[in-house]
């Protein structure tokens, strides 16, 4: 493009443009040129954007250059601009939709890998949040309140339910659901938020959290952002040290959402630890297909980890038209829904067995070498084989902003987890000893533990063995604080899964899709066992992770060294 091309930029002086935002009134039409920086110089004092790009159907436009040239921009980023214009002067900003030329792949790739710096550079950044609505400047004004302040209980109480309903309004919001806001914001030395013409300091929304945290206040919906801001300064911390894999931001960032697909990493890398820049590298050319790019992101994480953590994730759904191999994650979907079996250290199915190398065929020296149909091979032992399996009914997520709509979604699960759970019971006495009408105390404690993976609602446990008495008050309708932490882990550990019979008797549950003959398997680096399905002798597609109670503590791992041992080649 023309525009662009009076202006290139060179990358060994790590370069940028900045919007210079001339004067204007409100009707005027918007208009400005851009301007040449470097980070390495820190030659120009700007204002970074952090906004939604918005509907693209139906673009507005700023004019660029002395002989202006016309480039389109959504309505979203108008309004931001028209808002921000100064009558008087002009004003320096850095806009990604203006300042990359988002037609030449190769210089997108450069300047997301320069994005994190960017923001650093900034003398601060700008949050748009959108035009106003109708109660938009009260909640505004409300949030300025606890900028120094925490207000007690009872000052909450006796907030009106408008305020909340404004407040309610500003955190749904889609720019607090857009993955590249988190580095936009985390690498920032100071953020104000602008909502229409109202502006705050983005503490208010930290204090907003810790609120909503403090009190359980459903007045205040909760959105991917929460635990961003929940632990805030640690988050600035860990970025400003720059040593966090790239994998441990995937997973905690995966029900956020981007429009490109490869977005879902890149915007992560700035975040990230320098191992993971170099070894994922943006590129927007068509040489790096999706599929690509999550292959050697997989192979990565592997690698990096030196544990099998990683195929913990990202298997509950992917994308239809995306032809990875089965060991690969699709790192583009959104796992909302889906609890893995990782809580912290709750598990060691493979014993002293922690760590493991990857191997992966055909080998490769270097990730840029990672072909995206390679195959994944990993030493361990068959520990069972699938005779049965019965999958929890699906119940789509509500993702809406309705209250009632929400509740009645969260019921239905709950209703749906326990009429299944006791199924799932009704099978277990079938195969019990038929001179036994009820489950021996060992089979019993078996079922109830497996349903909710031995763990108490927030990971800790394993329980106690009087605990499997609110499996029954939970089947009478018997409430209690007790019954309710056993529903709500069983509904989390059940959701997207199915109860399993083994061949020699054992239960657990495995993915919803694992079926009669897949094989259950410890791997060296697996802290959970992990379910195949056999193609050959040798090669397995994989299927995911599982919980089979009796072995998740260690209580196998010596056959990881035993004449069983061998390698599985996973395609």
């Amino acid at each position: 493009m023309a525009l662009y091309d009076q202006l290139m930029l060179s990358t060994s002086h790590r370069e940028f443009r900045v919007l210079a935002l001339f004067a204007g009134e409100s009707s005027d039409d918007l208009r400005g040129e851009l301007l040449r920086a470097s980070i390495d110089n820190n030659n120009v004092s700007f204002t970074a954007l952090s906004y939604t790009w918005g509907d693209p159907s139906n673009p507005g436009s700023i004019k660029l250059g002395r002989d202006p040239i016309s480039l389109p921009i959504t309505r979203n980023l108008e309004a931001a601009l028209r808002q921000f214009r100064s009558p008087t002067n002009s004003l320096r900003l850095w806009v990604d939709a203006i300042c990359i030329n988002q037609a030449d792949p190769d210089e997108k790739s450069v300047q997301v890998a320069l994005m994190r710096e960017i923001y650093v550079s900034a003398r601060e950044t700008w949050v748009w949040l959108g035009p106003p609505s109708h109660d938009s400047d009260r909640a505004m004004d409300m949030l300025q309140s606890f900028q120094n302040r925490h207000p007690y209980h009872n000052e909450l109480g006796q907030v009106s339910q408008e305020h909340w309903d404004g407040i309610g309004s500003l955190m749904r919001r889609s720019w607090w659901t857009r993955i590249w806001v988190i580095q936009e914001v985390l690498s920032s030395m100071r953020v104000d938020v602008w909502c229409g013409r109202k502006r705050i300091g983005f503490g208010c929304f930290v204090r907003l959290e810790e609120i909503r945290r403090d009190f359980a206040f459903r007045h205040i919906p909760t959105q991917p952002f929460a635990n961003i801001l929940s632990i805030w300064s640690l988050n600035q911390q860990i970025v400003r040290r720059g040593d966090a894999p790239l994998f441990e931001w995937m997973a905690d960032t995966h029900k956020f959402e981007s429009t490109l697909r490869r977005d879902r990493i890149y915007a992560l890398l700035g975040l990230s630890s320098q191992e993971s820049r170099n070894a994922v590298i943006p590129d927007y050319s068509s040489r790096t297909s999706d599929t690509l790019l999550s292959t050697r992101a997989t192979a990565h994480f592997l690698i990096e980890q030196k544990m099998l953590l990683p195929l913990q994730a990202g298997f509950f759904r992917k994308a239809a038209d995306l032809d990875l191999p089965s060991w690969v994650s699709d790192w583009s979907t959104s796992q909302a829904g889906y609890v893995t079996f990782v809580f912290g250290s709750a598990y060691n199915a493979c014993g002293r067995y922690s760590t493991t190398i990857p191997r992966f065929s055909p080998p490769f020296e270097h990730l840029s070498d990672c072909p995206e149909d390679g195959s994944l091979i990993l030493r361990g032992v068959l520990e069972g084989v699938i005779n049965s399996a019965f999958p929890m009914p699906e119940v789509p997520s509500y993702s809406g902003s309705n209250t009632e709509e929400d509740l009645r979604s969260r019921m239905l699960r709950r209703e749906v987890t326990r009429l299944t759970c006791r199924d799932w019971k009704e099978i277990c006495d079938q195969n019990s000893s038929s001179d036994q009408p009820n489950l021996p105390e060992s089979y019993y404690a078996a079922f109830w533990r497996t349903i909710i993976a031995d763990r108490m609602f927030d990971g800790s446990g394993p329980p106690g063995l009087e605990h499997g008495r609110y499996f029954e008050d939970w089947q009478a309708g018997i409430d209690s604080d007790g019954v309710t932490d056993f529903r709500n882990a069983a509904v989390s550990r059940c959701a997207g899964r199915s109860f399993i019979r083994c061949r020699d008797g054992r239960s657990g549950l495995a993915p919803r899709n694992a079926q009669e003959g897949d094989v259950v398997c410890l791997f060296h680096g697996g802290d959970v066992p992990f379910v195949l399905r056999p193609l050959d002798s040798a090669r397995y597609t994989f299927v995911g992770e599982a919980f089979v109670y009796g072995i998740m503590q260690g209580e196998h791992s010596h056959r990881l060294c035993g004449l069983d041992l061998r390698d599985f080649e996973i395609l």
